[in-house]
């Protein structure tokens, strides 16, 4: 409520009580809680006694977890509807697996009843997945950081194609770790969705997974990475980013992603970080995430490179 606003009930009442928005000298806005109180000064004059209290931290915590219910209750919708779509799924998919091969069909009619049957399996699998994201183990177990990583970017692959994101991916290990899966796939989820949108006009997104010895340290373990070409992160916000409700996607996140993501990683006794780079032409940002551990996959050289068609 602006100052002049206030004025009026002031001089009626004597008193008012609200909250005001006050700007501090670097732009940044603050909602205060006020109390004022008209008072008679010595000389006869009017004083205004005014006391005020920051709430932002304490609003924006409030919208956050009012979000975190909101999407907490559809996370619960999806799961009821990915479960309750399984069985249903599951008789159509045998139904086209006894169709496809029905001597009344022709050679044109059998292929497009072994597309539907493909198609359905695709569907399924994403059911599957779906299920995975809320269904989380109450003890630690062994998790493939590769299998994690594709199965996120399996997720993102429709976004991945309309931004014309042409994706790489090398896995020099199949890093795995004891943990939860579904906490893991929250951290990866909240990077490569980061950098998926740093790049609505495309570009190129590259993922890793090696081993490593933390120099630091001495440490051992898995580090993962994901790069991004897109449009980088300005000096003034990168002390800034792993903050809480910290965000610049202004009305459309809750500034929690990378602060909730460090502290799952924390968990791990693991470090995250970013460096972003600016080059002639193009930006280069890359989140890496690394987390002790001893138990690692078979040795594997994996590299793939899809262009989005």
């Amino acid at each position: 409520m602006p100052q002049k606003e206030v004025e009026a009930p002031l001089a009626a009442a004597g008193r008012w009580e609200g909250n005001l928005t006050h700007y501090t000298r670097d732009g940044r806005e603050l909602i205060v809680a006020s109390r004022q109180a008209l008072k008679l000064g010595s000389r006869g004059r009017s004083v205004i006694l005014e006391i005020n209290r920051d709430i932002t931290a304490q609003l924006q915590a409030e919208e956050a977890l009012r979000r975190a219910e909101r999407l907490g209750a559809m996370g619960r919708v999806a799961g009821i509807i990915a479960h309750e779509i399984n069985n249903p799924l599951e008789a159509i998919s045998n139904a086209f697996y006894l169709l496809r091969d029905h001597p009344s069909l022709d050679e044109e009619a059998r292929y497009y009843a072994r597309l539907a049957e493909q198609e359905l399996a695709r569907v399924a699998h994403i059911t599957r997945q779906t299920l995975s994201f809320y269904r989380e183990s109450q003890y630690p177990v062994s998790v493939a950081i590769s299998e994690v990583l594709d199965n996120v970017l399996e997720l993102q692959s429709r976004r991945v194609q309309l931004n014309g994101i042409i994706l790489e991916k090398v896995y020099r290990t199949a890093g795995i770790i004891q943990g939860f899966p579904v906490e893991l796939k929250q951290v990866f989820l909240n990077i490569v969705g980061n950098a998926i949108q740093a790049m609505p006009q495309g570009g190129r997104l590259r993922v890793r997974v090696y081993e490593c010895i933390e120099p630091s340290t001495g440490r051992q373990g898995v580090r993962a990475s994901v790069c991004d070409t897109g449009s980088g992160i300005d000096p003034e916000h990168a002390k800034r980013l792993f903050e809480p409700f910290f965000t610049t996607k202004e009305t459309k996140g809750t500034g929690l992603g990378l602060w909730i993501s460090k502290g799952i990683i924390q968990k791990y006794e693991g470090t995250i970080r970013f460096r972003s780079l600016r080059f002639a032409r193009e930006h280069a940002t890359c989140f890496s995430v690394f987390i002790p551990g001893t138990a690692f996959g078979q040795k594997q050289e994996l590299t793939v490179s899809l262009a989005a068609s």
